[in-house]
């Protein structure tokens, strides 16, 4: 897990507290002597019940849960319960935690194997993590803490596949380091951090994230990944910065205000059917940040890994801020609009409306096909094939140092007063 979760770990969420929570009315567990004495012995419990769950409905856990310190809990049907405190166990497998409440918890154990979460509640901010295992599901459940500093952020974390499904919550790291689905989920601003590579080795993890709205920051910066898949969700603002994908990068079916920061590195980037409008973040003290609409980049120094770049039918919003770019650690002009980097092996760039666009383009073959835009900059790409088709860039495009080896630019639509500049190109139109 990252440093932070490790911290936070430890800590023990001694800091937490669980005054202001509206918590249900629940019985003491040791005041249930039959369940508490099965839960407390798997042999008895097993003689008792065989493979059948022990159902256990309105207990209250309580404070501490020394009593449980590295206990294993198996077929147990929890409904109605509260968990809080510190809940340290060494297993839980094939249980289910039906309309529970955990406030302010810290309920772990060093693996989960087919457990079930369902229309239970944080109540606030708590820790519900585990080391191992596997097939950990949350469903309808809600994570809605009420501190917005990410320094005080829970976490909802699990080094084994897990997934959210029609979940709810902010102010939260919900996330994993193995399969994590993400499926018909209503977030407001969350972390979704998964993967990991500390201590010199890379946890990996396979995200997809489908049908789902977060609002506010979805901070997904830094994660470590084997691929990673968004469909047909909304986002306010995504934040992908150095995340390093290992294998494929979908996103189709999209709509945001801007997805930013440049991936550290991956294989492909396909983005399809996808809308990124373009907004100010953090509008306040009379001071605001504005985003571009859509970077579709990895770091530099990996750019010979992406191999396939594909934008097909993706609209951005007008973004005419700048940065500036560094090429070859010196610092060169500013950088306008929507960032795309190109694919080693190929570029394809259709059926796209992005108004102003920064074009990297170090790749063997490119096609632009039914291109709108205002201005364009392709300075440096270094191409093999650049084919232009229907492509109606009106007011500026920059060639400037652009070297083609063989260029197909009778689809490139001309217009009047349309600024070209072919500068140390080799490019003659």
């Amino acid at each position: 897990m990252s440093n932070r979760r490790q911290f936070l770990a430890m800590l023990g969420m001694a800091s937490l507290t669980i005054s202001g929570c509206t918590r249900m009315t629940a019985k003491n567990i040791e005041a249930m002597p039959h369940e508490y004495a099965l839960l407390m012995d798997p042999a008895k419990r097993h003689a008792a019940l065989g493979d059948q769950r022990l159902k256990i409905s309105g207990a209250d856990f309580g404070l501490g849960g020394t009593d449980f310190y590295d206990k294993a809990w198996e077929n147990v049907h929890f409904y109605d319960c509260i968990f809080y405190g510190v809940i340290q166990l060494s297993r839980i497998r094939n249980c289910v935690f039906e309309h529970c409440q955990f406030p302010g918890s810290n309920f772990q154990a060093r693996a989960m194997e087919d457990v079930l979460f369902a229309r239970s509640d944080t109540l606030g901010g708590a820790y519900l993590m585990a080391a191992g295992g596997k097939n950990v599901r949350f469903v309808e459940c809600d994570f809605g803490a009420k501190n917005p500093d990410v320094n005080q952020y829970g976490a909802i974390y699990f080094s084994g596949d897990v997934s959210y499904e029609r979940c709810t919550g902010q102010y939260m790291d919900v996330s994993g380091d193995s399969v994590v689905i993400y499926r018909d989920c209503k977030f407001g601003p969350i972390d979704t951090q998964s993967g990991n590579g500390t201590d010199g080795k890379n946890i990996r993890a396979t995200v997809l994230i489908e049908n789902c709205t977060f609002k506010g920051h979805t901070d997904m910066a830094a994660s470590n990944l084997t691929s990673l898949t968004i469909r047909n969700s909304k986002f306010d603002i995504l934040e992908i910065r150095r995340s390093d994908v290992q294998g494929d990068v979908l996103i189709e079916g999209v709509q945001a205000g801007a997805m930013i920061g440049m991936l550290d590195n991956a294989r492909s980037i396909s983005i399809r059917n996808s809308q990124f409008r373009g907004v100010n973040v953090n509008a306040e003290d009379n001071y605001y940040e504005l985003y571009r609409s859509l970077d579709c980049a990895v770091a530099p120094e990996n750019r010979k890994n992406l191999k396939s770049v594909v934008l097909e039918n993706v609209e951005c919003g007008r973004d005419d801020e700048g940065i500036y770019d560094i090429v070859d650690n010196k610092l060169t002009n500013i950088s306008r609009g929507c960032q795309i980097m190109g694919g080693y092996d190929s570029t394809v760039i259709r059926h796209c409306t992005i108004p102003s666009a920064s074009l990297m383009l170090e790749s063997a073959s490119v096609l632009i096909e039914h291109y709108e835009g205002e201005k364009a900059t392709f300075v440096t790409s270094n191409i093999g094939s650049l084919s232009f088709r229907n492509t109606a860039i009106v007011k500026a495009i920059d060639f400037t140092g652009v070297q083609v080896q063989k260029l197909e630019a009778s689809g490139l639509v001309r217009y009047t007063g349309q600024q070209i500049v072919t500068k140390d190109s080799n490019i003659h139109l």
